[in-house]
This record gives C-alpha cells, structure tokens and sequence, in this order.
C-alpha cells in the first residue's frame, strides 16, 4: 500500500472543501435551476452543488413522483444524493423492478452527470403524455445518481484540472509525497491547457497551413519543432512536470469482485470498497434487490462497452452473453454507434469494476456507455471527406462558437523551461465532453435506449385464484403465477445460480426466486404451505428460454374455523416485484 504524509493529506483536504465553496462553484442564492413547467437548460454542465439543487427542486415539483435521499457522504462530505423516480400512487418503489442510473464516476466525464439528471428530467415531464414513460414510472422505479463522485466532478469542473477519480490524496510517484506536483493555469486563463517548448529535435511541430495545429514531426516537411507538455511546473524539483496530480486512485478498479492489487491493477486503492463512494454504491446496490439493469455513465469515445469486464471472456457463460450481445443491438440501432465487450483477453483486462461485481455477485446486467464521440459528432464536414480533422474543426470553433474551445498560443516565461507558448483545446469541452451547445442533443440520444433496458425487466402475474368448495368447510385454492416481462425473474442465467443442499432443495441463489403467500383470517392451511417458493419463471423474451418455467400453479386446502372467511394471494420476487389478488370471502354453505 502506498503511504501518504498525513500533514500533507490534511492540508490537502482543507483546500479542496475551500476551493468547492468558493462563488464560482454555486450559484446565487434564491436564484431556481428549474423553471415552474419543469423546464431545466440542459445545455449546461452543473456543479455538484447546482446537480443537488436540481434535484431538490424537482422533488418540490413532483413530490408524489419523487423521493430524494443520501445514500452516504464522499470523502469531503459532499452528500451522494440519489432520486427515486416512480409513480407513488401504484405503489411503493421497493415492490417494483428497479433501474439503477449513475454518472461522473471518473471526475472529468461530465456528461456522465448530464445524461443522469437529464433521464430524471425527461420521466418526469414526460409523465402522462409519453405512453411509454407513463408504463414504466406506473410500474417500475428509477434509482438515478448523476454525480457518483461529486469532489473529483467539481475539481474537474471549476477548477480544470485533470484526475481520473477520487481526490483522495496518492502518492503516484512513490517519492513520499502525496499529490505534490499538479498542472496548473500558469497564464491565468481559466484553462489548463498546453505548453510547447522549442526544440529542433522535438517530436512535434506546428502545420505550414496553420501554425495553431500541432502533428508529428517529419524531417522531409517544413515547420517549427517543439515538445509537449501539460501546463504547469515541476513543483517537486524531480525532472518530470506534472506527474503526480490529486488523486489517483481509479473507483472504477475499486469493487469487491475481482479486485487486484496494485502491481495488476492501476488505481485499484489500497483494499476493496476502500472509497467511501464504492461502498455506497455497493450497499445501495445490495440493500435494492430489485435492481434489475444498470448504466453506469462514462465519457468520452461513443460507444459502449459490455461484459465481460475482468474476467476473461472464456469463462463467462455463454447464454448470459447472447442476451448481452441482443440488448446491444438496439443501442446501436438507436444511436449508430458501436459495442465493444470490456474485456477481450484471459489476463490483460479491467480489475474490481462496478459491472463485475453487479454481474457475479447480484446478476444484474451493466453497461458503460462511452458518451460522447468527440468532434465528428458536431463539426461540420467542409470538404465532405467523411472525416473530420483539426483544420476542420478549428474552423468551426472560429466560425461557429467564437473561438471559444482553443486557447491561441502565447508566450510566457517559465520558470524551468524558459520561454515556451501556452494554449491549445480546451479539451474538457472538445474531445472529452461535447461543448455546452451541444450537450442536450448527447443527452436526448440516450434516453431511448435507457428506457428499453428497464423495460426488460421481469414482471409478475397472478391469474386467480380460483375457489372450489370441497365440502365440511374445506375449500380449495388455486392460482397460477406467471412472467410478463421480458427477462427471466433470476434476470440472467447467473441469477439462477443456487447451490444443493442435504435435503435436495436449492440455496443460496445469487438471485432469489419468486414466492407466493396465502394471506388472511378466519381459517387455517391443511394442505400446503403458507408461503411457497415456486422456483424461478421464464420471461416472454427470446432469450434465456432454458431458464425458469413458464409458469407455476400453486394450491391450497383451507379449512374454516367459523361460517366465513377472507383471504387474498400475494407472488412476490426480488426482481420482478410485488403483486396481490383482490381479498377473496368465503362462506361455508355445505
């Protein structure tokens, strides 16, 4: 385990809770983020505390369609908000299949945080005239999280700098010292961007047609040479500029299953659900059993990626990834852009990742979508090539936006180097997260793929029950329980996965099969059980047929003990959630 000079990490923590309430950081008091109708500007990139108000205020706005809660606090304090979005009036959220939406793991992928908070907008305002949305909040419930990681977001955001995840402090040098030697805005522009140092034997050199454009040096063209560097300095003294930032541990490397140290795994952290943000979601995760589909929110690339995450492919089974591989589909067929599996290879692969662990250990289905596929989703085609390059897109930031995405390069005298030139893309808001002006148009073209992964999710039925007076008060029950949803009720294959006890019955299922529940008075059960486990149901889907029934018929005898009595039959599962028949009287007449 790396160790961190505990003086150093004091301070540190001081500064970054000083830097996250600084003005630039929340907006003005009394001012509202959402307007009366619902309306919210999404093309704009929110601070943790705006995203918080965000939230809060369209809780106010739809109370009977909202809950709001803190799931834990980061490791500044910052509250890790989650909201609940179902229609109340149906019924309680844990008795519906669940969907879990998070966003802004790793501090910079913004448009993580944007998609989630645009998904609550979008169900909210869609609500009773969108057919689609109206079914789903009626009989789901949506667990949308848009900043998982609110300290590391915000330094992003305000403040420009670059870091993977958690700002807790890591020594990623291993030289004693912990987040020492960062970049830095040396010419105080907002912006942390480029320095280009000339050197007649540097590995890039600037374009003859545009001398703003950097490419790769060529001894047989014209053009000045230089080297590369991040702005800033070298604070340490050590040589190298910039090498050991804050930060530095990965949280997406941080899960239980499958983690590895690390000499394997990069930013692993020091042991599993090390960050107080893992462990939340780990928890709120378990303590939801009816999750039944994640999307855990990335940026930047375009695509998506799914299972296997670290494992190697070989070994995952085989039924689980044709539904995988179909459920894909339609993200391509909606957005047009491409699939990839997370891990490819035995050994070189992804450790301790949210999608693993929700995958083995709850049989829950992930995805990480890459939003965001960088300039040639908004720059304009000028020589209709099919291809966007830098010239092209240089000219569209100069015609389109104002200039306002590349900082010219200017001279500026550093301490170490000499005089060197700062400036180059602002790529927080080019190649990492769309601009601004384009963020709503990123975050709409989610949302339909979004909404047919919940609508997977499995769903119970009850047909009955029928009743058949028997003779001396004895009556005999029967209902039929069935699946109309799409999954199984185990969600995958590996929910159905339960290990054989002496008695010859199953336990310890990953995902817990349904059960069914004669409820009332005025008689006692003299043949069956009260409470059944009917074994795991097949969903309506084309996939994942060999899994489940098709459905289960389930009898009672029941004896009265006066002239009358009532009862109703309740099936209930984790994932496919709770569903009762209407109370049901009976009165003895032979």
């Amino acid at each position: 385990m790396k160790r961190s000079n505990p003086r150093l990490v004091w301070t540190l923590l001081v500064t970054l809770l000083a830097l996250s309430l600084t003005p630039k950081a929340t907006c003005a008091q009394g001012s509202s983020l959402v307007g009366a109708n619902g309306s919210i500007d999404w093309n704009r990139y929110y601070t943790s505390a705006e995203t918080n108000q965000i939230l809060r205020e369209l809780h106010a706005l739809y109370p009977d369609m909202t809950e709001l809660y803190s799931i834990g606090e980061s490791l500044l304090g910052a509250e890790l908000l989650v909201m609940e979005v179902t229609n109340e009036a149906t019924g309680p959220a844990k008795e519906k299949p669940g969907f879990y939406v998070d966003g802004n793991i790793h501090s910079g992928e913004l448009t993580g945080s944007a998609v989630a908070l645009y998904l609550a907008g979008h169900l909210l305002s869609s609500y009773g005239s969108n057919l689609e949305v109206t079914d789903l909040l009626d009989h789901q419930v949506f667990y949308i999280r848009p900043k998982f990681n609110p300290d590391g977001a915000d330094l992003a955001l305000i403040h420009d700098q670059w870091l993977r995840s958690t700002t807790r402090p890591w020594d990623e040098d291993e030289d004693g010292k912990v987040d020492e030697d960062p970049p830095e805005d040396l010419n105080g522009d907002g912006w942390i961007t480029m320095m280009r140092v000339p050197d007649s034997s540097g590995r890039v050199q600037t374009d003859p047609a545009d001398g703003r454009i950097m490419g790769q040096a060529s001894e047989s063209a014209p053009g000045q040479r230089y080297e590369l560097y991040r702005e800033g300095i070298d604070n340490d003294g050590d040589g190298d500029l910039n090498e050991d930032g804050y930060g530095g541990i990965d949280m997406n490397r941080n899960f239980p299953r499958n983690w590895e140290r690390e000499h394997l795994q990069s930013g692993s952290g020091p042991f599993p659900l090390s960050e107080p943000e893992t462990y939340a979601t780990v928890k709120f995760i378990y303590e939801h059993p009816n999750i039944t589909g994640i999307v855990h929110g990335h940026t930047s690339g375009g695509f998506v990626f799914r299972l296997p995450s670290a494992s190697d492919p070989e070994l995952f089974p085989s039924d689980d990834l044709a539904l995988i591989v179909h459920q894909g589909e339609y993200y391509t067929e909606t957005t047009g852009r491409e699939v990839r599996p997370s891990s490819t290879d035995p050994t070189r692969h992804r450790y301790g990742t949210l999608l693993t662990w929700a995958y083995w250990d709850q049989g829950i289905v992930g995805w990480v979508p890459e939003y965001s596929p960088g300039p040639e989703a908004f720059v304009t085609d000028y020589d209709g090539s099919g291809v966007i390059d830098e010239w092209e897109e240089l000219r569209f930031n100069d015609e389109e936006l104002g200039g306002r995405y590349f900082s010219n390069w200017e001279e500026y005298d550093h301490p170490t180097l000499g005089r060197v030139e700062i400036g180059g893309w602002h790529t927080k808001y080019w190649t990492q997260n769309p601009p601004p002006e384009f963020l709503e148009v990123e975050c709409r073209q989610q949302v339909p793929w979004i909404l047919y992964l919940a609508k997977q999710a499995p769903r119970l039925a009850i047909a009955g029950p029928v009743v058949e007076e028997m003779g001396d008060g004895d009556f005999k029950v029967t209902v039929t329980v069935s699946n109309e949803g799409i999954l199984p009720t185990s969600l995958t294959g590996r929910g159905a996965v339960a290990r054989m006890a002496r008695d010859g019955g199953m336990r310890d299922w990953v995902v817990l099969p349904p059960e069914v529940l004669l409820q009332g008075e005025g008689y006692e059960v003299v043949e069956g059980t009260v409470r059944r486990v009917i074994g795991h149901l097949r969903g309506r889907g084309g996939q994942l047929r060999e899994v489940g029934e098709g459905d289960a018929t389930v009898e009672w005898m029941i004896r009265l003990k006066g002239p009358r009595a009532a009862f109703r039959v309740e099936a209930r599962s984790d994932k496919s959630g709770v569903t009762r028949t209407e109370w049901i009287r009976v009165e003895r007449t032979r």
